[in-house]
Order: C-alpha cells, then sequence, then structure tokens
C-alpha cells in the first residue's frame, strides 16, 4: 500500500518516493496536444494547483521516465525538452510595487543564471521578454510559461480594503497594473512561445491583468475540465480503498457507513455546468492518513478579510444557504466593489449545487466540513470567541434531552456575554447582526444526532429555524423588538407544523424576541403540540 503525501507538490519526488499520486495527466494531454497557447485556470486553495503546474514542469523538461504508467506516457508525444520560465507567487514577496519588482528581479536573474543568459535590462518588466527571447534564441525552443497563484499580489493585500479610499487598494492598484505591463509583453512574443498556463485562487471581472491575451482559454467553468483538481468517487475507490478499512475500523463503522460520512464530510465540490462533484484533496489525504474525520482544509488558511467583509457589509449569513443566482454573477468579481457571493464561490466556501435551465445556479455550503467550520469561525467572529465548541455541544445536549429551561439560560448566557463588544449603531443593522448570530448558533448544532434546517420555505412562508432531534422537532421563530407571542402565533397562523406532523415526533413551537438595546432575549414563548 503506498504512503499518502500531503504536504509535496512536487511530481518529480511523489513518482520517486512511490507516494500515491493521482493520475490527472489526461487533462494535461489535452492541454499540451491543443494548438491554443493561453490557458488560465482558477480553483480554491489546497486543491492540487501547484502540484500540477509542477507536472507540467517535469513534462516539459521531457522527464517522460516519470510519467511510466500514467495515462499521457504512451499518447504520441515527442517528448522534446523546453526552457520554462515558471513564476509561483506564493513565494514572490508583493506588500507593494517595489518589493514585487525586485522580487522579480531576483527571479528572472535566477533563471537566467540557470540557462547561462546573460541579462542587459534590470527593470523586471523589461527583463521578462528580453529573457523570453533569448531563451528561444539559445535552444531555438518554444519557451513554456508556467504561472501559479497569478492573483497573490492582489488578494493577498485584502486585509484593509473595507474602509474606501484605504493603502490597500491603492497598493492593489498598482501591483495590478504592474503586472499588467509584465503580461503585456506575452502577446508580441506569441511566436516565441510554446504553452503559457496560469493558475490562481480568484477571476476579476474585466480579468484586466491579462487583457491582452484576448485568447485566453479559461477552464475553470469548462465542463470537459470539471475533475482537473480534486478528486472524483472513482478515484477515491481506484487510489485510496485500503485506507478506508483503518479509518472504518477506527471510527467503529462499517466502510458503507464510513464511506457515506467521508462523502457528507468532504465531497460536493461542483464547479462547471457538468454535474461532477469532487473531493478537496488536502482534507482526503488528511484524514485517510490520521484514520480521523476532522476539519482540514479550512483550518489550513482562515479566511480573515472574508469573514470582516460579511461583518461590514451586514450580510445576512441565513442567505448563504440555497442561494440563487444568474450564470455570469459568480464568473468574477471586482476588485473595487467586492461582492461577497462570487467571492465565496471562488474561495470554495459555496459551491453550484443545482442549475436550472442552464441559467439559475443554486449555490450552497458543499459538505459538513466546510459549512461548520465556516460558520464557527463567523461565529467566534461576531462575538469575539465567546461562542465555541464546547459552548455549542452543551447546548446540543440540552435540546437532545429536551431541557428547554436550560437550553433557554445557556442562549441568554451567550448573549449576555456579548453586551460589551462593538455591533452596529443602527437599529436595523442590528437586528441583522443578531439574526445571523442567532442563526450562527442554531446551525452548528448539526452532526449525526441534530438536524439543522434554516430559513426553511413552505407554502404559507419561511421558517426561521428547524432542528429535528431523534425524538422531537423544535420550530423557532426569531424576532427582534417586537414581542415573543407574536413569533408563537406566525408558526401557528402559518401551519409551520403541518408539514412534520407525518413525522413520529413531538413538536415543540418557540417563540423568541430579541430585545437590541438590552442585546439580550426579552422573552421567549414556548408550547409543545400534540
Amino acid at each position: 500500500m503506498k504512503d499518502i503525501t500531503v504536504s509535496k507538490a512536487n511530481f518529480e519526488e511523489i513518482i520517486k518516493d512511490d507516494f500515491i499520486y493521482v493520475d490527472k495527466t489526461e487533462f494535461l494531454y489535452k492541454i499540451i496536444s491543443s494548438r491554443e497557447p493561453y490557458f488560465f485556470l482558477s480553483r480554491p486553495r489546497r486543491f492540487g494547483k501547484t502540484l500540477f503546474v509542477d507536472t507540467l514542469e517535469k513534462f516539459y523538461q521531457g522527464k517522460k521516465e516519470l510519467f511510466e504508467g500514467l495515462y499521457i506516457f504512451n499518447q504520441d508525444w515527442n517528448w522534446e525538452e523546453h526552457p520554462i520560465i515558471r513564476l509561483d507567487f506564493n513565494m514572490i514577496p508583493s506588500e507593494n510595487r517595489e518589493v514585487l519588482n525586485k522580487s522579480l528581479q531576483k527571479i528572472f536573474s535566477k533563471i537566467a543564471a540557470r540557462y547561462n543568459i546573460d541579462l542587459i535590462v534590470e527593470e523586471a518588466y523589461y527583463m521578462f521578454p528580453e529573457l523570453i527571447e533569448k531563451l528561444y534564441n539559445k535552444f531555438n525552443q518554444d519557451v513554456v510559461i508556467l504561472i501559479d497563484e497569478y492573483d497573490k499580489p492582489i488578494i493577498s493585500n485584502l486585509k484593509s480594503t473595507l474602509e474606501e479610499n484605504s493603502a490597500n487598494l491603492k497598493t492593489i492598484d498598482k501591483n495590478q497594473d504592474y503586472l499588467k505591463m509584465l503580461y503585456d509583453y506575452l502577446k508580441p512574443l506569441e511566436g516565441y512561445l510554446e504553452k503559457v498556463f496560469i493558475t490562481g485562487v480568484s477571476k476579476f471581472s474585466k480579468l484586466s491583468i491579462f487583457s491582452t491575451l484576448n485568447n485566453l482559454i479559461e477552464l475553470d467553468q469548462n465542463e470537459e475540465f470539471a475533475e482537473i483538481m480534486g478528486y472524483t468517487e472513482k478515484e477515491l475507490d481506484e487510489y485510496f480503498s485500503p485506507y478506508f478499512s483503518k479509518l472504518a475500523e477506527k471510527n467503529n463503522l462499517t466502510i458503507s457507513e464510513c464511506r457515506n460520512k467521508f462523502k457528507q464530510m468532504y465531497n460536493g465540490f461542483r464547479f462547471t455546468e457538468k454535474d461532477s462533484r469532487v473531493y478537496n484533496p488536502f482534507s482526503v489525504g488528511n484524514a485517510l492518513k490520521n484514520a480521523d474525520f476532522d476539519n482540514y482544509w479550512f483550518e489550513s488558511g482562515t479566511p480573515t478579510f472574508l469573514v470582516e467583509l460579511i461583518k461590514n457589509k451586514n450580510f445576512d449569513l441565513s442567505n448563504l444557504e440555497n442561494i440563487e443566482v444568474g450564470k455570469n454573477e459568480i464568473k468574477a468579481y471586482d476588485i473595487g466593489n467586492i461582492q461577497i457571493i462570487p467571492l465565496l464561490f471562488q474561495t470554495g466556501y459555496l459551491t453550484i449545487k443545482e442549475i436550472e435551465d442552464q441559467v439559475i445556479y443554486k449555490l450552497d455550503y458543499p459538505n459538513y466540513e466546510v459549512e461548520n467550520s465556516f460558520n464557527l469561525n463567523l461565529a467566534k467572529s461576531f462575538s469575539q470567541n465567546k461562542i465555541t465548541v464546547p459552548v455549542v455541544h452543551r447546548l446540543k445536549k440540552l435540546l437532545i434531552n429536551k431541557e428547554l429551561e436550560k437550553f433557554i439560560q445557556q442562549i441568554k448566557s451567550i448573549f449576555f456575554s456579548l453586551v460589551n463588544i462593538n455591533i452596529p449603531k443602527s437599529l436595523q443593522d442590528r437586528e441583522a447582526y443578531y439574526n445571523s448570530l442567532f442563526y450562527l448558533i442554531t446551525t452548528l448544532l448539526t452532526d449525526n444526532n441534530l438536524n439543522v434546517y434554516s430559513e426553511v420555505l413552505t407554502s404559507e412562508g419561511r421558517i426561521d429555524s428547524i432542528i429535528e432531534t431523534d425524538t422531537n422537532i423544535y420550530i423557532i421563530e426569531f424576532k427582534a423588538n417586537q414581542d415573543a407571542e407574536i413569533a408563537l402565533q406566525q408558526i401557528k397562523d402559518k401551519n409551520y407544523a403541518e408539514r412534520f406532523k407525518i413525522k413520529d415526533k413531538g413538536i415543540i413551537l418557540i417563540g423568541t424576541n430579541f430585545d437590541t438595546e438590552k442585546r439580550n432575549i426579552k422573552d421567549i414563548k414556548i408550547e409543545e403540540i400534540d
């Protein structure tokens, strides 16, 4: 049984050290055999972009022996070695334009030295075309350009852009302009180029950085490349089957139960119209290597900027489930006017769940790992770390055991602990803030013993929250600055409980009223129905 590696993104090391390599070279072959010169692919972090770029590099270095047993090995290809310029912006400092320029100067000088080429100019954006031309002339071979995480100089500066006219936005604009100058040289030098392959997390509207590359092939929503990143169910069967026995045994599950839980935790990412859902490779590797279900992908990078953006825009978090948008609304976003939904889609926190008439895209969390981790992170931020895993666990136990008085006291205690934190000043924004916080608390209760549904649509209206245990169903309506009786009466008037009466469970109605001035629950009405 081959070992799993989650830390290596070097194709040659993975092959030579006999680690599992999930064969994606069929997609590689489609790219290298295409007559098109420019390709762009965006995918969330930790999806294997760097490994794919590295595999391309080894291919264009003519290292055929590394590919034995893989799809591309037996394809009709001459395996010629090409000069390569590889830029990994994850490794390139870019705090501002000056730092970016100096960093690229060093990289271009290093590449030139490796190929024994002397560069005359010193500015990086002049060194780039000179390097391309001299590599071509020296080796009489077209040059391959590989650019990994092209957007890092932009998104790494998205830390304080919530304030208009912030210094960070100016830095971003300058970095964008600088990179545009760099890439503008590719078009007139097209005759010297074999292939240009660019990856990133984000795709900006008016992809201005590559505006001169008018024939750039965008692969991110191309159905033919739906499975270029991430693992399919079939690939799990082919490469990782022995590891599921170990995972199942450690967690006292059958293989079937184990696979179902694994799917709920880590599957669900869909990027194109093709109904193909993939697993995140980082989570798969860690879960199987450690034989433990945990939140791996999310914990590998905290989305601080995303959380701050959501808070500052007073975004209604209940709208993050079952979102409906137009197809073009998720393709890109404007860096100067960032919209939350396309940003969440491109970064992997939302995914395509369903497509209606090839026009309406329904988005939702891809899986339990992302939903639970993201909501917990948001809850901690909204509550300044007052809402934690132990707090949520106690709430779950109280609901399962139907200890409603203690559950209410615990909720009140949570809100009481938030009295001194900074919250929006306007009444409307306060209501949105507390509604989001209440939504987060109830959503976090979801696990194997509790099912939580928020903003449930019925023929009579939307139910704020439904919590279902093995024995009971709690229907909760949340109001602000009104009356708990009104909330309870709304549940009755709109017959929210009707659809659940066919289940052999107790039904408990809970009307909740929040006082935004006192910053706590003012009153609660509970009624159990037959």
